[in-house]
């Protein structure tokens, strides 16, 4: 936090101080004046004071203690949170199977880098010998990891689905075995 000054505690519950004052002065108007069964006030007055005084810790207690986690809420996942990494690879996949023009900026760059990784076990380099590396991966692969503009008529279209996606990850991890 900024550098606040700190606040004694007279002064932080002083409303709460005068309060009490006040109806020490109240009662002590009304028993003064009689007619009033003593015990009764009594009573009152220390249910009014007691409440004050619980409520004063209450919240002393909440401004030192510590800030504790909360719950997530009802919308929030439970169970094992994803790396940052793979909860952005999994929101790519799912805006890459919705617009093909996502698919082409975020899924493609990811899928050639695994490409590249799986030549690597094989001592070839997707970069400096594409024509090699395409005889490794074979025509459905290569078309699968070809990064094209995508055309102004298809930036609507959908990306590719759930078990295409599956299938040139299998592809991907038979490279190089």
């Amino acid at each position: 936090m900024a550098d606040s000054p700190r606040v004694g505690l007279l002064e932080r519950y002083s409303p709460a101080l005068f309060v009490i004052a006040l109806g020490t002065v109240a009662v002590g108007v009304v028993l003064a004046r009689g007619g009033v069964d003593a015990s009764q006030v009594g009573r009152v007055y220390l249910l009014s004071v007691g409440a004050l005084v619980i409520g004063g810790l209450i919240l002393e207690f909440r401004r030192v203690a510590p800030p504790r986690k909360l719950l997530p809420s009802a919308g929030a996942r439970l169970g094992p949170q994803l790396p940052p990494q793979l909860e952005t690879l999994q929101d790519a996949l799912r805006a890459g199977r919705v617009h093909r023009s996502q698919y082409q900026l975020q899924v493609v760059p990811l899928l050639r880098e695994i490409a590249a990784d799986r030549l690597l076990l094989l001592g070839i380099s997707l970069s400096r010998e594409p024509e090699r590396a395409a005889e490794v991966l074979g025509p459905e692969l290569n078309l699968a990891l070809r990064e094209e503009p995508t055309p102004a008529g298809a930036l609507f279209r959908r990306g590719p689905r759930q078990r295409e996606l599956e299938a040139v990850l299998a592809a991907l991890e038979e490279v190089g075995r």
